[in-house]
């Protein structure tokens, strides 16, 4: 994807932390954003979220699979889908994501978090709106919280924008005690010029 924030994964021209990981550094320790969120990645990605069977998809899988494969995690955990979000689109996209991951990195899956409420679609929300957005919409399941405590976490999405999502969840995972968090994902949203 070329030079990057290495904090969140923000595309810029020098390869050090961005402005906004300087000012206000995200709970999540690392990121693995192997594409950038733009045609014709995009279009695949978008296809493969609404039908699971989407060609081409592996590729994308495996560069994230090379990515992480020097790592060790204790627990991988996909960004979970709202109940009516899922009835709707039939699949989880993410947690097919999380999975493969984790038999790839032989890493056990475990879905500790739950999205308690509905959100606007964050898409095309700034960074302060997907904030307030995200407000007591997670929770990690109270029987997971042992699991998690001293443990190296890989959290998987399938495309990042702002990271307020995943900020978000993070600091539930650490506040649980997780040692370190590791975001992985498809692809990065280029920022707006």
């Amino acid at each position: 994807m070329g030079q990057h924030c290495p904090k969140c994964s923000e595309p810029n021209h020098h390869g050090q932390l961005c402005g906004h990981c300087l000012k206000n550094p995200p709970a999540f320790d690392e990121v693995f954003c192997p594409f950038a969120y733009q045609p014709p990645l995009s279009d695949l990605i978008h296809r493969w979220k609404n039908r699971p069977h989407t060609l081409g998809v592996e590729l994308l899988v495996q560069r994230l699979v090379d990515n992480l494969s020097e790592h060790t995690f204790d627990r991988v955990i996909p960004v979970p889908y709202y109940w009516r979000k899922l009835l709707k689109r039939g699949h989880n996209p993410v947690r097919a994501l999380a999975k493969q991951l984790s038999q790839q990195l032989h890493t056990q899956l475990l879905d500790a978090v739950i999205r308690v409420k509905p959100v606007q679609d964050q898409q095309g929300l700034d960074r302060k709106q997907r904030l307030q957005n995200l407000r007591g919409v997670f929770e990690l399941k109270a029987k997971y919280k042992p699991q998690l405590r001293h443990n190296n976490i890989l959290l998987v999405d399938d495309v990042v924008t702002t990271g307020a999502t995943c900020n978000h969840i993070s600091k539930l995972l650490k506040a649980a005690g997780a040692q370190s968090i590791t975001l992985a994902c498809l692809a990065r949203t280029p920022a707006k010029s």
